[in-house]
C-alpha cells in the first residue's frame, strides 16, 4: 500500500469539528465514509490540524494508506462525488511512508475574517461582525507585538500539559474597509490560540486594550482575553 497526502476544504459550520465524534457529523467521519464508498475501505486518517466545531478550512491536509487502482485525478473526482456538498478534496500525491502531516509541516496559516457594521444573518457562520470605526493603527501594532517566539499559554485555552512556546512567524491585518481578515502564521498553535489572538487584535482596534499590554497578558498579570467566535476562522494553508 502507498501513503497519500490529501488536501481538503470544508465548511466548518456543517461539522462538529475535524475529529471523529460518535453520532455527530465531523470532517474525518465524512471523509472516512466517502473513502469507504470510493475504494471499499476506511483507512486511518492523520490530519495536519484539528479544527473545532464551526471552524472552516481552505486547506487542511491529511494522510492515509491505500491501494488506489486508478489515476489520482480520477480518484479525486470519485471521492468528491461521495463527499457531499460541504467538503471537497482538491490535491493528492504519494508520499513517504513516514510522512506525518502534523509533525512534518513547516508552518500553518490561519485567517480570521471580520466584517464591520450590522450583523447579516446569512453571514454569521462565516464572518465575525465588529463595530465601525476600528483603530487600524492599533490593530497593526497589536499584530506586530504578537510576532516572535513566546509562551502563549495565557493567550489560549490549553490545559497546560503541552509545550506552550510557539513561534509566530508572521501576523498582519488586511486593508479591506468593510471586510478584512487577520492572518497569522506559526510553527504550531495552542488550543483556541488563533481565535484569542484575533480577539486581542480586535480589542485593540476597539480601544479596549493597548497593544503593549500583550506582555502583561502573557505573563498572567493582565486581564484574560476571551477567544473570538469560531465562524470567522479559516485554516488557510499548511506549508511543507
Amino acid at each position: 500500500m502507498t501513503r497519500y497526502k490529501l488536501s481538503i476544504s470544508y465548511d466548518g459550520s456543517k461539522f462538529y469539528g475535524s475529529q471523529i465524534q460518535r453520532d455527530r457529523p465531523t470532517v474525518a467521519g465524512c471523509l472516512e465514509g466517502a473513502l469507504k464508498k470510493a475504494i471499499g475501505v476506511s483507512p486511518r486518517l492523520l490530519f495536519a490540524s484539528r479544527t473545532d466545531r464551526g471552524v472552516h478550512a481552505r486547506e487542511n491536509v491529511c494522510s492515509f494508506k491505500a491501494s488506489l487502482k486508478m489515476p489520482e485525478s480520477a480518484f479525486l473526482s470519485l471521492l468528491n462525488s461521495k463527499l457531499g456538498g460541504y467538503a471537497r478534496t482538491w490535491r493528492i500525491s504519494a508520499v513517504s511512508d513516514c510522512f506525518n502531516p502534523r509533525h512534518g509541516c513547516l508552518s500553518k496559516i490561519y485567517r480570521y475574517y471580520a466584517r464591520t457594521g450590522a450583523s447579516v444573518p446569512y453571514m454569521r457562520d462565516y464572518r465575525f461582525f465588529v463595530p465601525r470605526g476600528l483603530d487600524r493603527g492599533k490593530m497593526n501594532r497589536a499584530a506586530e507585538f504578537l510576532k516572535g517566539k513566546k509562551d502563549f499559554r495565557r493567550l489560549s485555552s490549553c490545559s497546560g500539559r503541552e509545550d506552550t512556546l510557539c513561534d509566530v512567524i508572521n501576523c498582519r491585518v488586511s486593508k479591506g474597509l468593510r471586510d478584512f481578515y487577520i492572518e497569522i502564521e506559526g510553527s504550531h498553535f495552542l488550543y483556541k490560540m488563533v481565535r484569542t489572538a484575533a480577539s486581542f487584535i480586535l480589542a485593540c482596534g476597539r480601544r479596549e486594550i493597548e497593544p503593549d499590554e500583550l506582555g502583561a497578558i502573557l505573563s498572567g498579570s493582565g486581564k484574560r482575553v476571551a477567544p473570538a467566535p469560531p465562524g470567522g476562522l479559516y485554516l488557510w494553508r499548511v506549508k511543507y
